[in-house]
């Protein structure tokens, strides 16, 4: 037997977060830059949150079953087990499935129906003429023209900016990730404890997790948005960016929230229209006007998203849940 010395740092417990890679065959690069970028965020993370991240890919994850249909049996083998998706598409949408357009995106509808977040990215990047496959290409458009209602997506034109995206993406989903999760277990662990715990003050403190996640999402915004409209922009290039990050965001909110009729909702699928008509503003020349416009509009959805807070508090003071129940 090995005697082991008093002062040897004893296994860190901990969460696991699985990350779901998906993407069609044209994606090769993304689907390398992708674990690293989660392979950084561990290396700097995981002793002070005590979390990993491990990418899951079929082709490392997948193992040979018969019964149904392929796709079918990679939901079940490892959809339905990640907790965070991160998707790329270039210039194919994929082989249709017979439920969906392609294997990714009936990935995407998998997470979407759990709501579990989604970050997804669409390069821009050129294509050689000759190699591209018009049938897919279209599918591609017609499928990313369907998310664009939803402010389900991210652009980038080099792997570059993919991975830049994707780092900063990805941290801020994980800070939520590991908000809500770091409290649930934490929950659990006072139930197993004290087995008569207050429902009522386990609804408050859900509320409380996602009131303290907004508001930190909110004065991030607030800030960038500010410091740019402050900046004395020749452009509003800068700011539909800020807007289009924060869209994904309210995406996220929203998902969290089932009661479709609460005053809650009402407002994030407001703002997010609003959000995802400003990524289409357009600026004449007309001695300013719409320029201002523009910085005007972004203000006003920074009040529309400051009321959230305090639905929030009345919330947690009547003792319901954030979806209206």
């Amino acid at each position: 037997m090995h005697n082991i010395p008093r002062d040897t740092p004893m296994p860190q417990s901990g969460l696991i977060f699985r990350v779901l890679v998906a993407s069609p065959g044209d994606c090769a690069q993304e689907r390398k830059i992708i674990p690293e970028v989660i392979a950084a965020w561990n290396a700097v993370n995981s002793l002070s949150t005590a979390a990993a991240v491990e990418p899951v890919m079929w082709e490392t994850h997948a193992r040979p079953e018969m019964g149904d249909r392929p796709q079918a049996i990679i939901n079940k083998q490892l959809v339905r087990h990640c907790d965070l998706l991160i998707g790329a598409f270039w210039t194919r949408l994929g082989t249709p499935t017979g439920d969906a357009e392609s294997g990714t995106a009936e990935e995407i509808e998998e997470f979407r129906k759990a709501g579990k977040p989604v970050l997804l990215y669409f390069s821009s990047a050129p294509v050689v003429p000759d190699s591209l496959d018009m049938e897919q290409y279209q599918a591609l458009l017609g499928y990313r023209r369907s998310l664009g209602e939803e402010g389900l997506y991210s652009q980038y034109e080099t792997h570059a900016a993919f991975r830049e995206q994707l780092q900063r993406n990805f941290a801020s989903t994980m800070i939520e990730l590991l908000d809500v999760h770091s409290g649930a277990r934490a929950a659990a662990a006072a139930t197993q404890v004290v087995q008569d715990i207050d429902p009522l003050a386990v609804q408050r403190e859900a509320v409380r997790q996602f009131q303290q996640q907004f508001e930190t999402f909110l004065r991030r915004l607030r800030t960038e948005w500010t410091a740019e409209r402050e900046s004395d922009p020749h452009s509003t290039d800068d700011g539909k960016y800020i807007f289009s990050r924060a869209a994904d965001d309210v995406v996220h909110f929203r998902s969290m929230i089932t009661h479709d009729s609460s005053e809650l909702s009402e407002i994030l699928e407001d703002t997010l229209r609003r959000m995802k008509a400003l990524q289409r503003h357009q600026v004449y020349v007309d001695g300013g006007r719409s320029f201002r416009a523009f910085w005007g509009e972004g203000d006003g959805i920074l009040l529309e998203l400051e009321k959230v807070p305090s639905i929030l508090s009345q919330i947690a003071e009547d003792g319901s849940s954030p979806d209206g129940t």
